[in-house]
């Protein structure tokens, strides 16, 4: 090999190497960029569901005390708990479309490249 052949294998050598450390680099802000969307998103709904449960209890607590005026007391309780039973059988019955599909779809939009977006680049 002569000394020009030597210069281009370093050459292309150092190109590779750079272009493998720009992907990476690339990778590893994609990276951060999606899990800092997913973390601030399980935040700000932990947020809101601590926030609603407070609500929800006062809440509760007012209907039961309404109610409470009409019926008697443990009546009045009774009809706010089968009311949360039944939320909470409706929930189990749809978890899926509920909870299961709206956060895999999340996840899949959010981790996973759209074959659409591989044309705009």
């Amino acid at each position: 090999m002569n000394e020009n052949q030597t210069g281009n294998i370093k050459r292309l050598t150092s190109i590779v190497l750079r272009y493998l450390t720009l992907q990476l680099d690339y990778a590893k802000l994609t990276a951060t960029e999606k899990l800092t969307v997913l973390l601030s998103t399980i935040a700000f709904f932990a947020l809101i569901l601590i926030l609603g449960l407070i609500t929800l209890v006062f809440v509760s607590i007012g209907i039961g005390h309404w109610l409470a005026a009409t019926v008697a007391p443990y009546t009045a309780y009774l009809f706010v708990s089968a009311f949360y039973l039944v939320l909470l059988i409706l929930l189990i019955v749809f978890r899926n479309q509920i909870i299961f599909n709206p956060a895999s779809r999340f996840l899949s939009r959010l981790f996973l490249k759209n074959p659409e977006e591989d044309h705009e680049e």
